[in-house]
Parts: structure tokens; C-alpha cells; sequence
């Protein structure tokens, strides 16, 4: 925990003074929503790293009114809330954007493609894209919803960069941040923005503000974190796909995970219990 990207346990969840102060639950992203992310009232669902140690297939989520509960591990409609170490931001590069939100001190580190665009700027967007004249980054970023990594191409245009997601899977009826109708099969742009952190000074972390992604905890049921598909996403793609001063090549690097994790090679499953 003190060295690496993480989730927050059960224990801090429901612990930890920040979020006595602040609140448990988490805002959604646009792009959170776009994954199939699961919420109400714009506050999303979010696993923890905890698993229940009465079933080996369930994992405890937030809710998005704080509440902390379990559900099966391979379900694919809870966020990814990650938690890295301040001294992590504290040795970047980058400078900083402090400001406050219920009275916590949050911090601006990283980016990552959060809201979607009004009509009029992705209708120009849309037109550039197909006819080929939209510059593209040396960014991707990963999605693992499904066992096959899906890649976002990200794209620069007129110092905004953003991404596209084609047939975007709305978990239900929803509206994006700025109003728009979420709906499912769509193509949408969405704009690339810095990642808000809730300061923890006390336990030396930073904690996301959002629901930022969702995928599966582990696409097979395992609750065992250390042997989880959001570790690996965490720890693989994730950190490295939000620092802005990276141009990694990251064919290489999927290459090299699919080797090093069996981790998109389905297995038997055993038999869940019927609930």
C-alpha cells in the first residue's frame, strides 16, 4: 500500500477521517458511465480491495449512497477508485493544482478521459476524425471491461486532447454531465482532463474523487486481490497511461503483460451459490 497504486480496503472505507469528512461514495465520469458503470444520482459504485471471507467469489463494493456491500467478483458494472501514495505526486513532475471540496484539500495529478463534449465540438470532431485529419497522440488508454483489452486512441486538436468511444455501454437510462441523453451503442467524444485527489495527510495517500472506469475484479470470480485483472490494470496500464510526460509504446508493454499474467485465458468456473 505504501509503494504502489491500490484500491481502499473495507476497513478504510469505513475508517478513514477523510472520508468520515468527505463522504464514502464517489462521483461518476462521463467516461465511468460510458464503461457501463453503475450509479445513482451521479455518485457511483466502486470496488474495494476486500474480499468476504465467508465466499471466495465475492468482493466489498461502495455504494452510491456510501453504503459498503459484496457481490460476485466477475460483475462488470463497479468502478475503479484507485489510491496512490502522496509521495508518488510529491516526486513528479508536474505542477500542482491545489484546491478544496468539503473542506479536503484536492490535489491534481494525472489525466484521463472523464467528460463527454457537447454536440457542437464533437460534430467537428466526428468530421476531422473520419476524414483523417485529427492528430493523434502517442497515448491509448486501456479498457478491461471485457477479457479482450479494448484501446482508446487519444487525439489532440486545438490544445484539448480526447478520445472516442464507439458504442459506448450505458448501463441504463442515464445523462452525461452536461445533460446530453447517455445512450447505449452510441459513439461519443470525451474529453481527456486532470484526475482529482482527495489529500490524506494523515495516511500519507491520495484517494480519487471519482469513479474514474469499471471493469470486472477478476474476470474468473477470484477475490483475491493480489491475483486480481484490476491489480494488473492498475499496476500495468493505468498508472503509466495517466502521466502526460509518458510517450511509452504500449504494444510493447501489452505484449509483455499477456506473458507475464494469465489473465485473458478463460477457465472453468466454478459453481457460484444461487442467491
Amino acid at each position: 500500500m505504501e509503494n504502489e497504486i491500490t484500491l481502499l480496503t473495507k476497513e478504510q472505507v469505513e475508517n478513514l477521517d477523510i472520508l468520515k469528512k468527505y463522504g464514502k461514495e464517489a462521483e461518476e465520469t462521463d467516461f465511468y458511465k460510458s464503461q457501463r458503470g453503475l450509479g445513482i444520482a451521479g455518485k457511483g459504485f466502486y470496488w474495494t480491495k476486500t474480499p468476504d471471507s465467508d465466499n471466495s467469489y465475492d468482493v466489498f463494493y461502495v455504494g452510491s449512497g456510501g453504503d459498503v456491500n459484496y457481490d460476485y467478483a466477475d460483475d462488470s458494472s463497479y468502478g475503479v477508485r484507485p489510491v496512490i501514495p502522496l509521495s508518488q505526486i510529491y516526486q513528479s513532475k508536474e505542477g500542482f493544482n491545489i484546491s478544496k471540496s468539503n473542506g479536503i484539500e484536492v490535489i491534481e495529478y494525472g489525466e484521463y478521459p472523464q467528460t463527454v463534449v457537447d454536440e457542437k465540438i464533437e460534430k467537428k470532431l466526428e468530421n476531422l476524425y473520419q476524414n483523417g485529419k485529427l492528430k493523434e497522440t502517442k497515448k491509448r488508454y486501456t479498457s478491461m471491461l471485457k477479457r479482450k483489452k479494448e484501446k482508446y486512441q487519444e487525439y489532440k486538436y486545438q490544445n484539448n486532447k480526447y478520445i472516442r468511444v464507439k458504442e459506448a455501454n450505458i448501463y441504463n437510462a442515464y445523462e452525461f454531465v452536461n445533460g446530453r441523453k447517455a445512450i447505449k451503442g452510441e459513439t461519443y467524444w470525451l474529453k481527456v482532463e486532470p484526475i482529482e485527489w482527495l489529500m490524506d495527510k494523515n495516511a500519507k495517500i491520495a484517494i480519487a474523487k471519482n469513479a474514474l472506469t469499471t471493469m470486472p475484479f477478476s474476470y474468473r470470480g477470484n477475490n483475491n486481490y493480489e491475483k486480481s485483472n484490476i491489480k494488473v490494470f492498475l499496476e500495468k496500464y493505468f498508472i503509466n497511461e495517466i502521466d502526460p510526460s509518458k510517450s511509452m509504446d504500449m504494444e510493447k508493454i501489452d505484449n509483455l503483460i499477456d506473458l507475464m499474467f494469465d489473465v485473458y485465458v478463460p477457465k472453468k468456473k466454478a459453481k457460484q451459490k444461487v442467491r
